[in-house]
């Protein structure tokens, strides 16, 4: 009987969460009554990794050893959840009993994840792109990862980087037998069509100039309209004017969505999150087990659309407190606090009161003054008071509108662009005159110190959207009027 311990360390990723370290992988084979053990706080699927590892192992045409294997998972006081140690626990076995030849660097130089099926076939996992962030960090330069996960990782061509179908073809990565995938240069660079474009809103000049505004400064917006007024069809065509991101915000944005789904592409533009109104706090603020991002970490860098605002629930728009002002929310479990940046830009709309006829000319208002008031009472002032923009959009006009150009998004783009640019490089100034007026018109409307200074921030927008480099008094009042919807 072979009495040597055979021992192999390894890395692999795990938990995956944004701040999730690399997990070293130990396995130890020593003789003696097979029992199979896993220790380093494993929970759920890690605990049950070894018995999907030993169909996988046989099944791909490998021996399972005997005697006793240990896997030890460090750091050993993080818990470590989900099936992407599979592969990494299963080379490690292979690798440790003598079946697979080692590489010198195995444990400095690769990371491998992704989790196996019972045939040998391995299958996609999530947070693949927070994985490969963390390769890139701690020195890792040859990545084995799922088929389904390549996508992901093109955003790292400096990493090689070895799809793979099956826990063979895995082996045959470590001992040299199959090419690192090469990305081709610009080969997701090209963006979706799927935004719909301006040229088919009807009138409501002043309206597309309120979300110009919004798109230039990163400014929440609400729209506050009858039914088909064109507010929901406007939020629909705003991603297509707003400016461009750099690569390192594509690639922290994907990544939360890397953890929310596997495969996950490098995205081409800003999300757009639209939610529904049942949705439930987890699912907009993020929670479950293990965490994931809600839908206001995945419209990080991108709009949070909320269609028919007041039909939200109460604690999931008072849950968006935080998050609209720190531009992130920390969720608390028992094991800890996990934090998810969340810095969306929020755009609303809603209708003027339930049966949505209030105000207009198309129709009677049937609410009591107690449903209006029930109403609007569904929004609180916190959430009201972070909100930049309140733009109240009448219902079309046909035969005013038919005089009108249509705006086009190419054109509403540029101006956004020309602006953000100016923002960023040569922003306006606001002069003591105009500083005053706008402190003397927001004390008579009541705006809190906050209001004050989001209002500030459109004039300087409006300015820079305007090309002018000094606040004009028309553009102080502009910015104001965007305030007095705000109920």
């Amino acid at each position: 009987m072979n009495t040597r311990i055979r021992y192999c360390r390894l890395t692999g990723a795990g938990p995956i969460h944004l701040q999730s370290p690399a997990v070293s992988i130990e396995v130890v084979i020593t003789p003696g009554i097979p029992r199979h053990t896993v220790v380093g706080l494993a929970r759920g699927a890690v605990r049950e990794a070894l018995d999907r590892i030993r169909g996988a192992i046989l099944s791909s045409g490998y021996r399972f050893p005997r005697g006793a294997i240990t896997v030890n998972l460090a750091p050993a006081d993080t818990q470590k959840e989900g099936s992407a140690l599979d592969l990494p626990i299963a080379l490690g076995i292979l690798v440790a009993d003598g079946q697979v030849s080692r590489p010198a660097d195995l444990a400095e130089i690769w990371l491998s994840l992704g989790e196996l099926a019972l045939d040998g076939s391995v299958r996609p996992v999530s947070g693949v792109m927070v994985a490969l962030m963390s390769a890139t960090r701690f020195g890792q330069q040859r990545v084995i990862l799922p088929e389904g996960n390549l996508p992901e990782a093109q955003a790292f061509p400096h990493l090689r980087v070895y799809p793979i179908p099956s826990l063979r073809a895995a082996v045959e990565a470590l001992g040299g037998g199959r090419s690192a995938h090469v990305f081709a240069p610009g080969s997701r660079d090209t963006l979706d069509d799927a935004v719909p474009d301006f040229v088919g809103v009807i009138g409501q000049e002043t309206t597309i100039r309120a979300l110009q505004v919004a798109a230039a400064g990163r400014h929440n917006i609400r729209l506050i309209g009858p039914p088909g007024c064109g507010k929901t069809f406007m939020a629909r065509c705003f991603p297509g004017i707003l400016p461009g991101w750099r690569r390192d915000q594509a690639i922290e944005t994907t990544c939360l969505h890397s953890l929310h789904r596997p495969g996950t592409d490098l995205l081409p533009r800003r999300p757009f999150r639209s939610p529904h109104h049942t949705v439930s706090a987890a699912g907009m603020l993020g929670g479950g087990t293990p965490i994931r991002p809600g839908e206001v970490s995945l419209a990080h860098n991108g709009v949070l659309f909320l269609d028919e605002l007041p039909e939200f629930d109460r604690s999931v728009l008072e849950g968006l407190r935080e998050p609209l002002q720190e531009g992130r929310v920390a969720i608390s479990r028992a094991g800890g606090v996990e934090i998810f940046p969340a810095g969306f830009q929020l755009l609303a709309a809603m209708n003027p009161c339930p049966c949505g006829m209030e105000g207009s000319e198309q129709g009677a208002c049937r609410c009591t003054a107690r449903d209006l008031d029930r109403y609007r009472r569904r929004l609180s002032r916190p959430i009201l008071d972070r909100i930049d923009l309140h733009v109240s959009v009448p219902p079309v006009d046909p035969e005013q509108s038919l005089a009108m150009p249509p705006a086009r998004t190419a054109e509403l783009s540029e101006g956004v662009r020309s602006a953000a640019r100016r923002l960023m490089d040569n922003p306006p100034v606001i002069a003591h005159e105009e500083h005053e007026v706008l402190i003397r018109a927001a004390s008579g409307m009541g705006l809190s110190m906050r209001a004050l200074e989001r209002t500030r921030r459109i004039c300087l927008t409006i300015a820079a959207l305007d090309r002018t480099d000094r606040v004009q008094k028309n553009q102080v009042a502009e910015a104001l009027r965007y305030r007095e919807t705000d109920r």
